[in-house]
């Protein structure tokens, strides 16, 4: 893992129930998304202690990558908190949002691409899978899972009827294989949800015969992109 930009590391002693205790191999996570869906939280809530800072702001507090360790369970989590899109607006930016990749090095398991349930989709939002495909490339997808925030707005309806409603919606999801799910960061005492995801991300990784994002395919695509 990369050192510089570190949140500072935790060690936390809650339980993760529900994880199976003879899979204790590292995993490695990228939060990306639209300023203000909640993506910092959402780091808090996996790691079960607030180490990004989190506020509900139309400008994003987060303007670099930074990465944050937890060992639950005997199991190490490390979870890459990134710039909102909203503050997307120059090659800087969109530089720092790439170096999640070496920040998780060497490479992350899991990109959770994170929409918020109570705010419309933008028309930044629906450029955000255009924008995630042109950084990272088409492989990005197969290691990726949608989540969706603000879980406690959605009261008896189920989230797949918000999926087939929304297009935009529902092309995400479709591109990310069928993957997502659903967080409540108002209760970080709910490891059940975390448990789920966990198990989701588990599921993906072995999909993937067991493997991440690379640092290598990061490089494949940029050299690839220069070239066009």
């Amino acid at each position: 893992m990369g050192s510089s930009h570190r949140a500072t590391p935790l060690l936390s002693k809650t339980p993760l129930q529900g994880i199976p205790a003879v899979n204790l191999s590292p995993i490695r996570i990228v939060l990306l998304g639209e300023t203000g869906v909640g993506k910092s939280g959402t780091g808090n809530t996996i790691l079960g202690q607030k180490v990004f800072r989190s506020e509900i702001r139309m400008r994003s507090i987060t303007s670099e990558c930074s990465v944050a360790q937890a060992t639950v369970s005997g199991r190490s989590f490390y979870v890459v908190d990134t710039p909102g899109y909203t503050y997307l607006n120059t090659e800087e930016p969109m530089t720092e949002l790439g170096r999640s990749v070496y920040l998780s090095s060497p490479g992350p398991h899991a990109f959770l691409i994170v929409f918020a349930l109570n705010m419309r989709c933008t028309e930044m939002g629906q450029l955000i899978p255009y924008d995630i495909k042109k950084l990272f490339g088409e492989e990005v997808f197969k290691y990726s899972i949608i989540l969706f925030t603000h879980g406690d707005l959605l009261e008896e309806d189920p989230i797949e009827e918000l999926i087939e409603e929304n297009c935009v919606v529902r092309r995400v999801v479709d591109q990310c294989g069928g993957r997502y799910h659903v967080f409540n960061n108002r209760n970080l005492n709910n490891r059940e949800q975390v448990n789920d995801l966990l198990q989701k991300i588990d599921s993906m990784i072995e999909q993937n015969g067991g493997g991440y994002y690379s640092n290598q395919m990061f490089e494949d695509h940029k050299t690839i992109s220069v070239e066009i």
